[in-house]
């Protein structure tokens, strides 16, 4: 039995799958209880948006941009020579910064502002230029909607908890493996839910290592980069033995837990094997509404995890983390 949370997932991985699809229509996927995936890419909006006018308020030391929409936008000053995108201050190829901060006058003001074929183009008072596409301004808006909207395509926000009514969403193994879109709607669901059941695996070693690498690497741990749950003698783990185990979540000795965990059921056991999981969202906040004291302890008191023994290799680790994080 084995219960985890999904913390992260590949975000390399994500934005690749996600450019696999041109810009597809937002489908979108049934609540808790739906029995397949749907492609759900992030909803865009087309065209490029229009700059009527920008200027400099000095005194505030804000860009002003009144957007053709009837919007407007500040931008501080330090923050838009911060983020220069010229080739001397932005390496392109990395889409990282170059600039040095022993280079940037924090305090610095603006020597002129033009509107120019529709890009805002400064000139600072040491005379370095800098161009910004409305694009860029636009999705780097500092409104309350622009930050969600950021933070939505960025982090993958939207979650759903679920009970004992939930029927785990299904996708087939080898779409997932050959088909982009596929993929990515079972990353989405594996990230909003928590847990995907994948059907039609080859019934033979190796598999977990191929699903691993249609999106990412493999960690490897003390017990290897994957490894096989079966009875053993002298077991020096507990899943390593016929006995029930407890709802848990796994390495929580180590300093970076997995995020996602796949397990690949090669032969059913004659008798038991059964698989339990829980929502830890779900249950951490029922928590919260019921007895927030425990909760606050359970979230802020660090307990020691410990683990040693050997296997791949010796090991002993230790950390300190919260219950509930």
């Amino acid at each position: 039995m084995l219960s985890y949370l999904t913390r992260w997932m590949s975000r390399g991985a994500f934005q690749a799958l996600k450019g696999a699809s041109s810009r597809p229509q937002l489908v979108k996927t049934p609540h808790i209880g739906n029995q397949t995936l749907a492609a759900a890419p992030l909803p865009f909006t087309g065209g490029s948006p229009g700059i009527r006018q920008a200027r400099a308020l000095d005194q505030e030391r804000l860009l002003q941009i009144d957007w053709d929409d009837g919007s407007c936008s500040l931008y501080p000053f330090t923050w838009l020579r911060d983020n220069c995108q010229c080739p001397h201050c932005t390496l392109q190829s990395a889409q990282a910064r170059s600039l040095l901060f022993s280079n940037l006058d924090v305090h610095t003001g603006m020597d002129q502002v033009q509107l120019m074929e529709n890009k805002v183009s400064i000139t600072w008072p040491d005379q370095h230029s800098s161009e910004f596409d409305p694009d860029w301004l636009k999705k780097r808006c500092f409104s309350s909607e622009a930050r969600q909207a950021l933070q939505e395509e960025l982090f993958l926000n939207e979650r759903e908890y679920w009970d004992s009514s939930l029927q785990i969403p299904t996708a087939d193994f080898e779409e997932v493996l050959h088909d982009d879109k596929a993929a990515l709607a079972w990353l989405e669901a594996l990230r909003r839910i928590g847990i995907v059941y994948l059907r039609g695996a080859p019934a033979e070693q190796g598999q977990v290592a191929r699903l691993s690498q249609r999106i990412g690497y493999l960690r490897l741990t003390f017990y290897g980069h994957t490894w096989q749950v079966q009875d053993k003698p002298m077991a020096n783990n507990v899943a390593y033995t016929s006995g029930e185990l407890s709802l848990h979540t796994d390495y929580p000795a180590l300093h970076h837990p997995p995020g996602v965990q796949f397990l690949h059921c090669v032969r059913q056991a004659d008798q038991g094997g059964e698989s339990e999981v829980v929502d830890g969202f779900h249950m951490a906040e029922q928590l919260r509404r019921e007895d927030p004291e425990a909760f606050n302890i359970l979230s802020s008191l660090r307990v020691d995890f410990t683990d040693s023994g050997a296997d791949y290799c010796d090991f002993s680790v230790q950390s300190k983390n919260h219950i509930i994080e």
